[in-house]
């Protein structure tokens, strides 16, 4: 039961300073993209802007994957499992946690190594080594790794009934 608690206020924490960072790169992307628009407009063009714009997007959706995951926010369908009865229900979404952080284990793996691959290349307007643009793949699923560890924690110890 202690190391249920130590994970669950470990994804407490992930989770918190995701939904900081994520807030922060949505903020930053959306300056940077209403300074690129002025500058179009009225001075010259911001070469850098769109490629930080699409880099920060593609960071904050995979640190934001993990808080909608944490949540239970992302889209799916519970119609044949609604049926089922309760004891059921709780073995379908231990098994579908438990899907998920395989999968997360794989991409975290395959993104680490992708990751490898392409670290001496350089980003063509703000030369940045690509190394660190694709470091959010393995970042964005070692948070939803962690995550689903902790829901499938709550889920086995959860009484059935309760929500």
């Amino acid at each position: 039961m202690a190391v249920i608690n130590v994970i669950k206020k470990i994804s407490d924490v992930i989770n918190r300073i995701c939904i900081v960072i994520a807030v922060a790169l949505l903020g930053a992307m959306v300056i940077i993209t209403f300074a690129q628009i002025i500058c179009r407009v009225f001075f010259t063009a911001l070469s850098w802007s769109e490629e930080l714009a699409r880099y920060l997007l593609v960071w904050s959706t995979l640190i934001g994957a993990g808080c909608v995951y944490k949540a239970g926010g992302h889209i799916s369908v519970l119609i044949v499992q609604d049926k089922m009865p309760p004891s059921v229900q709780k073995a379908l979404k231990v098994l579908v946690h438990i899907l998920c952080a395989v999968f997360f284990v794989i991409a975290l793996f395959y993104g680490v190594k992708y990751m490898g691959m392409v670290g001496a290349q350089k980003s063509a307007a703000l030369h940045v080594p690509m190394k660190y643009m694709y470091m959010s793949i393995p970042v964005g699923c070692g948070i939803m790794l962690v995550h689903a560890i902790c829901l499938v924690c709550e889920e086995i110890i959860r009484k059935d009934g309760e929500s």
